[in-house]
Parts: structure tokens; C-alpha cells; sequence
């Protein structure tokens, strides 16, 4: 991830503060509760310039990857989970951003690798439990696979 889309999402994070707080504020869920949808998927930073790309939900003044995706969602935050399937578990999949019948059997195949109940569904306890594909910044190239 640049330094650029860094400096833009950080942009976008006080921008959303400062309306936030005009309009009187917003009530969010807690960060150890599971809220809601995952909407995107984002980078989180595992220092030293290394990056992995999972699925968030993007609220009012913080991202929240306490979140769930289920079969028939599209968007980034499928991309990052087929990323990590294809990646990290060998699975004959397309990275096309849609939750369909063949990520729903690779996820459950991960799952059971993972040690987690191989449901299908992705949340915080599958998030935490498979691997993601780790890539080192400045030259973007993939590094190994890792657990949050």
C-alpha cells in the first residue's frame, strides 16, 4: 500500500471525525463486539513495512474488523478472504469479489484446516483463526501467509 492511499484514508478518517462531530455524533458498537456487515477490505500494518489485506467494516471514525461476510456478498472485503484462500490454502478459486458457491467450499475447507467450525460464514472467529497473505510494502510483493 502507498504512502499516498495511507495519507488518503487517514484524510478520509478526519474528515468523517469532523463531520461526525457537527452533526452531534454517532453511536458506535464496541471494537470486542461483532457489529455488523464487513464492507471493504483494508490493509492493517504488521510493521516493518509489511501489510495484510482483510476484510473490514468502515464506520463513523474507525474501522471495524469485528465483522461478517456470507455467501452472495461482493466487494473488497470477498476479494481479501479469496486472496487469502488462493494464497495461503492452495484453493482453485477466482479473485473476483463475489462470495459464491465455490468460496463458500474453499472458506469451509480453510475453516477446517484453521481448527474453527467449518461453516462457511466468515467472522471474528475465522478471521483470527486462518492465515493471510503477508506482503512487504515498498515493493508489494508477497512474503509468506500469517495469522492476524
Amino acid at each position: 500500500m502507498s504512502r499516498g492511499t495511507i495519507r488518503k484514508l487517514r484524510a478520509a478518517g478526519v474528515v468523517t471525525a469532523m463531520v461526525t462531530g457537527l452533526l452531534g455524533g454517532v453511536a458506535v458498537a464496541p471494537s470486542s463486539a461483532v457489529s455488523w456487515e464487513c464492507d471493504r477490505g483494508l490493509w492493517e500494518s504488521r510493521g516493518g513495512g509489511d501489510y495484510i489485506k482483510i476484510p473490514h467494516e468502515w464506520e463513523p471514525i474507525k474501522v471495524n474488523a469485528n465483522c461478517y461476510v456470507h455467501q452472495g456478498a461482493r466487494g473488497g472485503e470477498v476479494d481479501a478472504i479469496q486472496r487469502a484462500l488462493v494464497k495461503c490454502y492452495s484453493q482453485s478459486i477466482a479473485i473476483d469479489g463475489v462470495f459464491g458457491d465455490k468460496t463458500f467450499a474453499a472458506l469451509k475447507r480453510a475453516q477446517r484446516a484453521a481448527g474453527v467450525t467449518a461453516d462457511g460464514k466468515y467472522g471474528p472467529k475465522t478471521r483470527d483463526a486462518i492465515k493471510w497473505p503477508l506482503y512487504n510494502e515498498p515493493t508489494g510483493k508477497f512474503k509468506r501467509c500469517t495469522r492476524r
